[in-house]
């Protein structure tokens, strides 16, 4: 098996070429050459902006299938808060358990106690933090490959505190490990997934170090299953839901934005989501303008996990859903505060590894190679029209300036500097054009 160290996958013979992918990437992560959309991998961040981009479906997100947990003695599933509020009505959370289990997971693991821990520890961590503000959180995985690329003198901003799905993964490890007498490797940790950032988050994290858990599968990937098996369970009289609730509003908040601003409501708090709206909050960071913030929660998504690209229902319906659910729970669980009493001041909140910046390749090479690079792409770009139509294959032409100055594409590629480039891309979609066109069709 590959290894996998991005969310999502390109594939060539679905890939028409329509650049739609490499104009949408935040981040300059894709080329089109030959008619066929290149990953840069150094630059992507796994936002997976790319994946609704596509107009011709070539571009999947990678999760994980349940054949690759058979090797797992006992497999423990972890949802997200997003998939308790993605069925219909009829299916409560507590019938999604049993769903869960009749797929094939063993148990179904609840980290709101994880989730109450962490926003305890995110408060002290603010209250004690003396470095430079605002906070960034690490929840959306997105967000810190983002700072690793593009915002490196940012890194030590970041929360040093692993987010709750980790706590959950070595806290349900060392249970079951005690109850039934198995190794912590024989124990499959599974987080069920609103979006492929998590999963490559989990199969290659940021910080290099290995996850709590062994894997994700996509909600898209459970949801279809999820609702035949609960309505086939309906019908036997002899199997009930569990009862009680199954989640609670402390785990709900965390599938929306202002998640975390519950818990830092006495402190100077900001929640941005949409990547485009974090990246211009980021500029602002970086320029110096925005020190006024202690806190800042950011989603690649628009309004939090809800929108994440592996969820079923409308955003819109999902928080409806989301509020409803709210109001038949309690604010409070007397056996959740007992927990977090108990656990709190023996827990290890600290990422197990350091978050470093990105090799992107930008500055490789001595002085004299960088000095060289530099003046060939300013010699470049005085020659380019700025109309970044991206028939070049690179998505500006600044980018595409940088791209000869460094080797990966020639002067020829731009088509107000070569005639040939033009005839050679009306050859090559006049081709495609021809490959797609039924035979007989007009």
């Amino acid at each position: 098996m590959p290894e996998r160290t991005h969310g999502f996958r390109i594939d060539e013979q679905k890939c028409r070429g329509h650049l739609a992918c490499m104009r949408a990437c935040p981040t300059q992560a894709i080329r089109v050459t030959d008619g066929k959309a290149r990953l840069l991998p150094q630059f992507c961040v796994d936002c997976g902006i790319c994946l609704t981009a596509c107009p011709s479906g070539a571009i999947g997100a990678i999760t994980q299938s349940f054949a690759e947990l058979d090797k797992f003695k006992y497999k423990v599933a972890v949802p997200s808060p997003v998939l308790f509020a993605q069925f219909p009505v009829g299916i409560t959370p507590a019938r999604t358990i049993l769903g869960l289990k009749a797929l094939g997971f063993d148990a179904v693991w609840d980290f709101t106690v994880e989730l109450a821990l962490v926003n305890r520890a995110i408060l002290d961590y603010v209250e004690e933090w003396n470095g430079p503000f605002p906070v960034l959180s690490i929840s959306c995985p997105v967000i810190v490959r983002l700072i690793q690329v593009m915002y490196p003198a940012m890194i030590d901003q970041l929360l040093r505190l692993q987010p709750p799905r980790e706590l959950a993964g070595r806290e349900l490890k060392r249970k079951y490990s005690e109850e039934l007498g198995l190794h912590p490797d024989e124990i499959a940790a599974v987080y069920i997934t609103p979006c492929q950032a998590k999963t490559i988050s989990i199969l290659k994290p940021a910080e290099g170090v290995k996850s709590n858990l062994d894997g994700a599968i996509g909600i898209s990937d459970v949801y279809n299953d999820i609702v035949a098996l609960t309505k086939d369970l309906e019908k036997k009289e002899t199997v009930a839901p569990p009862k009680g609730p199954a989640c609670s509003v402390e785990m709900l908040r965390w599938a929306i934005s202002k998640g975390q601003g519950n818990t830092l409501r006495r402190h100077r708090y900001m929640s941005v989501t949409g990547l485009s709206n974090v990246i211009q909050v980021f500029e602002d960071i970086y320029k110096g303008k925005l020190r006024n913030i202690e806190y800042l929660e950011c989603d690649a998504c628009w309004g939090g996990c809800i929108g994440g690209n592996l969820t079923v229902d409308n955003i819109y319906v999902t928080l409806s859903k989301i509020h409803r659910l709210w109001s038949d729970l309690p604010n409070t669980d007397p056996r959740v505060d007992a927990e977090v009493e108990r656990r709190y001041p023996i827990e290890d909140f600290s990422l197990k590894g350091e978050v470093m910046p990105r090799a992107t390749g930008k500055n490789t090479g001595g002085l004299k190679e960088r000095v060289k690079r530099i003046k060939t792409e300013e010699a470049v770009n005085k020659m380019l029209p700025g109309l970044d139509c991206g028939l070049c294959g690179a998505p500006t032409c600044k980018t595409f300036a940088n791209d000869v100055a460094a080797g990966h594409a020639s002067q020829d590629d731009c088509v107000m500097l070569s005639g040939k480039r033009l005839k050679a891309l009306q050859a090559m979609y006049h081709r495609k054009g021809e490959e797609s066109t039924p035979e007989g069709g007009g």
